[in-house]
């Protein structure tokens, strides 16, 4: 499991991809963002691009340890699959 660390919350948008890209390269298919106090909806949409990263190599990636806030927003922004674990992203 790949828990991104507070610090990384912070990162530049291209390092906070590149850092979720390259865990799913290694075969991560759990990530526990436990560490992340905050959220935003920006940081939801790299969530969302690392969720889409590892379903393209053909392997889940399951999120855990989202705050109240960022269940919110994804569940605002219809895609709450992200930590439900449901397989139709579409819904």
């Amino acid at each position: 499991m790949w828990c991104p660390d507070a610090a990384l919350f912070e990162a530049s948008w291209t390092a906070l991809k590149q850092a979720g890209e390259q865990a799913v390269a290694r075969g991560e298919t759990a990530v526990d963002l436990t560490a992340w106090e905050h959220a935003s909806s920006a940081h939801l949409a790299v969530i969302l691009h690392w969720w889409h990263c590892a379903r393209s190599v053909g392997q889940p990636l399951s999120v855990q340890g989202l705050n109240p806030t960022f269940k919110t927003l994804a569940s605002l922004g219809g895609v709450d699959f992200i930590y439900t674990g449901a397989s139709d992203a579409g819904h």
